[in-house]
């Protein structure tokens, strides 16, 4: 098993996340988009893409409290955390944000198409920049993968309260806290945090062993538990991708794919970009092209034309975001993990 130094660069992580966004991507582009793909195989075969989003979860579930154990992180700076996350995350979010209503603009005034259904209110778009559209019945997210951004961020506010007691604490009362998050999990549906906590403990704990912080015995049987208890929740499918992450973690921690770890990079902009640039041209070509390889070139070109997207986008709003998150230090000494 791979010891990881702590403050030290993950390599695999780029790979998953490139993983998971591409994942996500082929699912929406083959089975989600107007119905296009109609062979019951392939739809089968790309359907578990909709699964890299348990992926993304389990990665936060380890690197988010992995960077904050690296950089040192305590409970006054709980503010200065939150702002991180926010200097990282908000300017791809808001960018993305103003692309989708750009989008629904042209979409009416340039190719005529009106739909009630997609119609939006001043009121909708200002609930986007607090990630309460769930909170507000009535109202829906402008891009289709904007709920997990929200999971996402109520998870930083619980993972912030909750760091201190779980590295701190002694065995027993990490076990009632572990309790505790998986009996939240029957609360509320699942366009709430309490329902994905079972799949972010998984990267939780795994940060507590990879950090030494939990002994073997611990982290091993408290796993194998929250993988049934995931089984029985979500699905066997469901358990199987989330074990990617752990395994890839646990054993291939240096891994470099070179292809994967480049487009792990821009990852973020991929999983904003594709269902707003990519779906968006699938969508005006699927009126035409009808014949089986026709519908294969059209998601491929699809594919090619959300990288290129993601990776100006990477180039403009991400990379520079991520500079700036950087800036934000708890302590000078100490590097974060990002």
């Amino acid at each position: 098993m791979k010891e990881l130094a702590q403050g030290s660069n993950i390599p695999i992580l780029d790979s998953l996340r490139a993983f998971a966004a591409l994942s996500v991507c082929l699912f929406h582009f083959v089975c989600t988009t107007t119905g296009y793909i109609t062979t019951e195989w392939v739809l089968a075969v790309f359907s578990v893409g909709k699964y890299g989003v348990q992926l993304f979860f389990v990665i936060s579930g380890f690197v988010i409290p992995w960077a904050m154990f690296n950089a040192g992180f305590t409970f006054p700076y709980f503010f200065k955390f939150l702002l991180k996350r926010l200097a990282r995350l908000e300017p791809p979010y808001v960018f993305s944000i103003v692309i989708a209503l750009t989008i629904l603009f042209l979409r009416e005034k340039l190719l005529g198409s009106h739909n009630d259904h997609l119609e939006v209110s001043f009121k909708q778009v200002i609930l986007h920049f607090g990630y309460l559209i769930p909170f507000f019945e009535g109202y829906k997210w402008l891009n289709q993968v904007y709920w997990t951004l929200a999971i996402e961020f109520q998870y930083y506010f619980f993972i912030a309260l909750l760091f201190i007691p779980l590295i701190r604490a002694r065995m027993l009362y990490r076990i009632i806290i572990y309790i505790t998050i998986i009996a939240l999990s029957f609360i509320g549906s699942d366009k709430f945090l309490p329902y994905w906590l079972p799949i972010f403990l998984l990267g939780v704990i795994l940060f507590l062993y990879k950090s030494k912080l939990i002994i073997n015995k611990e982290y091993y049987t408290v796993t194998a538990l929250i993988l049934i208890f995931c089984i029985y929740k979500y699905s066997v499918t469901s358990v199987l991708y989330t074990m990617i992450p752990i395994v890839s973690i646990l054993f291939f921690s240096d891994l470099k794919i070179k292809g994967l770890n480049f487009f792990g990079k821009m990852s973020y902009s991929i999983y904003l970009i594709h269902p707003l640039i990519g779906a968006s041209f699938i969508n005006i070509l699927s009126h035409s092209v009808n014949s089986f390889i026709g519908k294969i070139f059209v998601i491929c070109s699809g594919i090619v034309i959300t990288l290129i997207s993601s990776y100006i986008m990477y180039l403009i709003v991400e990379k520079p975001s991520k500079k700036l998150s950087s800036s934000i230090n708890y302590k000078k000494i100490n590097k974060e993990i990002r």
